[in-house]
């Protein structure tokens, strides 16, 4: 057997380690000694379930995604898959097992990170939130760094910190400059700072990335109330009103319908 020097041993050392870090970060999967056609039946029936969750299928998606586990259970990527139908079907507790076993699996998977976020922001659990959002933000592979930027802003507008959510936004636009949420935090910042022109500016460049989004087009309703165009108001909230009458901005919308209705007597 040829003799292997120290110094090899060390750098063939480190070359390994090298690979076992990099190449979970880029495939989102852990290390496993799974098969090459498992792993195929595995990636075939993930690609099924991600069809059927989009197509809002979320029973047969997660039929999908278990049976993609059944042959990788070590693949970061069908954990959090399972996770977001969990998420997505107000199961949360099982959820955060799913995302919490996919980030156990893949310490750099930072997907199951940003999910993990969502879920503590929700239960406005926001110490917990901001240490999952800014894991994932410690990827440099992270290929979307503007989701987990705009959550951390959602959090700092509830703290009530306005210029961190506003810097934190300004660095979500550099990196995406069509990510609506972005434009949507930052019409809220504004509202918040009074400043009504460039409220009405970034809710009106969240409508121009997502025309369907609702809360702003809500929020450019109020400004419109609150500027005394009431006309324009009133058209606005009467097409909020009409997407869902039962959703809360619907309902608020009614209520500032009822108002203009009074005022322009």
């Amino acid at each position: 057997m040829e003799y292997i020097g120290k110094k090899s041993f060390l750098k063939f050392a480190v070359l390994l380690l090298i690979a076992a870090v990099i190449f979970p970060l880029l495939s989102g999967c852990g290390m496993s000694a799974v098969s090459k056609k498992n792993k195929l039946k595995s990636n075939l029936y993930y690609r099924l379930g991600v069809g059927f969750y989009h197509n809002g299928n979320y029973i047969k998606a997660m039929q999908e995604f278990i049976r993609a586990k059944m042959f990788y259970s070590y693949s970061a990527k069908n954990y959090n898959a399972i996770g977001i139908i969990y998420m997505k079907t107000a199961r949360e507790n099982r959820a955060v097992k799913n995302f919490k076993k996919a980030v156990k699996i893949n310490p750099q998977f930072s997907d199951a990170y940003y999910n993990l976020g969502l879920i503590y922001i929700k239960k406005k659990n926001y110490r917990q939130a901001k240490i999952y959002l800014k894991k994932a933000l410690k990827n440099p592979f992270y290929n979307k760094p503007y989701e987990s930027y705009t959550q951390l802003a959602k959090i700092y507008i509830a703290e009530n910190k306005i210029k961190k959510a506003k810097k934190i936004l300004t660095v979500s636009m550099l990196l995406d400059k069509n990510y609506f949420l972005t434009y949507y935090y930052l019409g809220k910042c504004m509202l918040l700072e009074n400043n009504l022109p460039a409220g009405l500016y970034y809710f009106k460049k969240t409508l121009d990335a997502n025309m369907f989004f609702m809360p702003a087009k809500y929020y450019e309703g109020l400004i419109y109330f609150k500027q005394k165009r009431y006309n324009k108001a009133k058209y606005i909230f009467y097409s909020v009103y009409g997407a869902d009458k039962a959703d809360k901005y619907g309902v608020e919308s009614l209520k500032y319908i009822k108002k203009i209705l009074i005022l322009l007597k």
